[in-house]
This record gives C-alpha cells, sequence and structure tokens, in this order.
C-alpha cells in the first residue's frame, strides 16, 4: 500500500512519469512490481541479476534517469544481508530537486541517518 501512495503522490512531478528504482532484493523487488502498474520504471541497477544480493553493483554502473519523477530505494534487503551505508551512498548521482524516498522498515532507529538527502521515509510492520 505504501508502494501505491508513494507513486501516486510523486509520479505527477515530471512529465515523464518516470521513477527511478535500485533492486536489490525481494523488498525492492516487490516495490518494483507495484510501481510498474502505475508508471514507468527505470531500473537504476539490479544486484538480484549478478545473482549477488549481499553486494551492490558499483554505482558507476547505475543508470539514473535524472529526468525522472523520483528515486526509491530500500536500506536494508533482511532476506538476502545487503545495507546500504548512508555515508558510502552515491548521493551525488542524483539532481538536488529529485526527491529520495526510502524504505527503512528494518532498520530505522538502528544507526545515524542522513535526513537531509532524503524526501520521503517509510516503514511497514
Amino acid at each position: 500500500m505504501q508502494y501505491t501512495a508513494i507513486v501516486k503522490n510523486l509520479i505527477g512531478r515530471k512529465p515523464s512519469r518516470t521513477a527511478n528504482l535500485l533492486v536489490t532484493g525481494l523488498w525492492s523487488s516487490q516495490n518494483f512490481d507495484e510501481i510498474s502498474k502505475f508508471c514507468k520504471v527505470n531500473v537504476v541497477a539490479n544486484n538480484i541479476t549478478d545473482n549477488d544480493c549481499t553486494r551492490m553493483v558499483d554505482p558507476k554502473d547505475w543508470k539514473v534517469d535524472r529526468e525522472a519523477s523520483f528515486f526509491h530505494f530500500c536500506s536494508n534487503e533482511t532476506v538476502n544481508g545487503f545495507e546500504f551505508d548512508d555515508e558510502k551512498f552515491p548521493w551525488h548521482l542524483f539532481p538536488e530537486d529529485m526527491p529520495i524516498v526510502c524504505d527503512m522498515s528494518s532498520n530505522i532507529g538502528t544507526k545515524p541517518v542522513r535526513w537531509d538527502k532524503l524526501a520521503m521515509v517509510y516503514m511497514g510492520a
């Protein structure tokens, strides 16, 4: 349900009606399935295709659509054991006016967060 609310609130920001999505495991795969019902999805990178969900595709290989309405990622993919380090996250790859949305369902409150970089955070139970 959160996935749908995010898309419906942010997708109209730009004419392209495209969302940037980073696929790092089960939760972001489910996000892709839901977001793609409402708009075009640009998969920035996908570590599932490499069959190694414990490491991220090198950010130099990410394909960011700079005209997309927003960027979404999951900060901690618990099923496969992948978690982002906020200090090493490639924030510079995204235009300053692009909202960055993060699913922090499994790690909110466990470490410092770069709140200044995030437009929206959500978590489920």
